[in-house]
């Protein structure tokens, strides 16, 4: 669990940088997949980033902990990330 709030908190920090001109929709992908996709799904959205093998073995342990949170939570904390990232705050 604190891996997955240590996630968003990580993610939506980025998100919300002031030097960020807008939201990467690969990364935002990337994240959605992360989340609600399956580790295959999450492993090709990573392809395009060419991440060493200890990036790809990190993000792939990062999917297994966060597959083990319900369903419904994981739904929720991408709801959360995109009600945030849509906040007058991070525009």
């Amino acid at each position: 669990m604190k891996l997955a709030i240590t996630l968003a908190l990580v993610t939506l920090a980025l998100l919300c940088s002031p030097a960020s001109a807008g939201i990467c929709p690969r990364f935002a992908h990337v994240i959605e997949n992360l989340l609600l996709g399956t580790p295959s799904s999450y492993e090709t959205s990573l392809k395009e980033f060419e991440p060493d093998d200890t990036m790809k073995d990190a993000g792939m342990q990062m999917k297994k902990v966060l597959d083990s949170l319900p369903q419904t939570t994981r739904e929720n904390i991408m709801k959360l990330t995109e009600k945030i990232v849509k906040s007058p705050l991070c525009m």
